[in-house]
């Protein structure tokens, strides 16, 4: 019943000039509040919708150049069939990729391209689609 009681009863923090008088006692220097203040400003800058759309780029630019070199990777095995893969461009969850030469008129391309799909979505765990581009 008593444990109960404590947790009632704990008294009210000190007044910030207690506080105050109680650090100066003990020799320590007060914070500085231009420092807090500055700090509080970062901590609110980094929560800006544009601080969060700037990191989104970075990681999509991050994820296009990760998903370029996995296709150079990939080029060599293509080229050697006769044909080859280019990448057109990355939009959200969609890769779209263009296929030539002997690989353009593959009946097997669907299953290439599903390759290179699992490749990528195993390399940046996440999952993407690949889509061939059809140019005229």
């Amino acid at each position: 019943m008593r444990d109960m009681q404590d947790d009632d009863t704990k008294s009210p923090a000190p007044p910030p000039a207690a506080a105050a008088a109680a650090r100066r006692a003990a020799g320590q220097a007060a914070p500085d509040a231009s420092a807090l203040r500055d700090r509080f400003a970062k901590l609110a800058q980094a929560d800006t919708p544009e601080a969060a759309t700037d990191a989104a780029a970075a990681a999509a630019d991050d994820e296009v150049t990760r998903i370029r070199a996995l296709i150079d990777e990939m080029r060599p095995t293509f080229r050697r069939d006769g044909g080859d893969i280019e990448l057109v461009r990355v939009e959200g969850a969609k890769v779209i990729v263009h296929l030539s030469g002997a690989c353009a008129g593959c009946m097997l391309a669907g299953q290439t391209l599903y390759g290179v799909q699992k490749r990528i979505t195993d390399i940046l765990g996440r999952p993407f689609r690949v889509i061939p581009d059809i140019r005229h």
